[in-house]
């Protein structure tokens, strides 16, 4: 009987050696396409990511567009509602002046109203007789003496005058034949009455407030060259302005606002001529003009009225003013 030779101890580890040394081959072996998997993997997901990073930015740059096409439109109803505003403010002082002047139309109206129904006690003359004092007033010349109230010639010892008949149809052709020599006779311009400061003054107002420019703009002008001396002439060249802004000439608007702070600095109308200063460089193009002038405003006038400060702010708004 025959038994098998045990093999010797090294022998039999020699599969395990080699098992062992082939281990981290295959391990080489095997994470390579795993590896190289992943890459791909990798890059796939940075793909992605970068097309959703360029649909985000065309996302945000067309948000961008119509948020800055939304801000313009705001803007432009900013814009529009301010001269909305202004044009309102501008037509509710005229509403008022106009009620002003209609109350103190009202007052006159009533006085006279009160006239009639209380009048004077009669008069009589010496003789007793009633005495008519309109009548007897307007038989009196400025002197106090009495005029040839028939139709006779009239009395040649005035001074000159030529020798008419009331009924008489060609009564200044013959006047003017019938004059002794070296007579003059006033022509309808120079007898009409000639209007005082004020009255010049109110007249342009009145159209102003009617809405009639250009009569204001006119009459505005031959205030500002009939009375350049004053007190109104600083408002004159003021309200002259309005006429220049209301209808765009936004240039001579300008001149006419600078005039009236240089004629008077510290007027009833320097903060809105101010402010109207702007606003006409504003319309012009001329906005850093505009905000240097705003920039005096509170400095000026510390003691500006609500309305002016507040129209001063609302063009340092629309200017774009810091």
């Amino acid at each position: 009987m025959t038994y098998p030779v045990p093999e010797p101890a090294e022998d039999r580890d020699e599969p395990t050696m080699i098992r062992y040394l082939l281990l981290p081959l295959a391990i080489v072996l095997f994470s390579a396409p795993v590896e190289a998997q992943s890459r791909r993997e990798l890059a796939r997901r940075l793909d992605a990511v970068e097309v959703r990073l360029a649909d985000l930015e065309t996302q945000r740059i067309a948000q961008n567009d119509q948020m800055l096409t939304r801000i313009a439109d705001l803007e432009f109803q900013v814009q529009e509602a301010t001269g909305q505003t202004e044009r309102l403010e501008f037509e509710n002082r005229q509403l008022g002046q106009r009620i002003d002047a209609q109350d103190r139309e009202i007052q006159r109206l009533r006085s006279r109203l009160d006239a009639v129904r209380n009048p004077p006690p009669p008069q009589y003359d010496a003789e007793g007789n009633p005495v008519d004092p309109v009548l007897e007033s307007s038989a009196l010349t400025g002197t106090g003496e009495r005029t040839n109230t028939g139709s006779g010639p009239r009395d040649l010892t005035g001074g000159g005058l030529a020798v008419t008949d009331a009924g008489d149809p060609y009564a200044d052709e013959r006047a003017a034949a019938t004059r002794p020599l070296g007579s003059t006779v006033a022509s309808a311009a120079d007898r009409a009455p000639v209007m005082s400061a004020n009255q010049a003054y109110g007249q342009a107002r009145a159209r102003l407030l009617d809405g009639d420019f250009d009569g204001a703009q006119e009459d505005f002008t031959g205030f500002i060259s009939t009375y350049p001396e004053d007190g109104l002439i600083d408002e004159a060249w003021f309200w002259l302005g309005e006429t220049y802004y209301v209808r765009g000439d936004y240039a001579s608007a300008a001149e006419a606002y600078i005039t009236s702070l240089r004629e008077e600095r510290n007027g009833p109308v320097a903060p809105d001529a101010l402010v109207r200063l702007a606003s006409s460089l504003g319309a012009l193009g001329r906005n850093e003009e505009a905000c240097q002038t705003l920039a005096r405003f509170s400095r000026e006038f510390p003691s500006a009225g609500p309305n002016a400060t507040a129209r001063a702010e609302r063009e340092a708004l629309r200017a774009g003013c810091r």
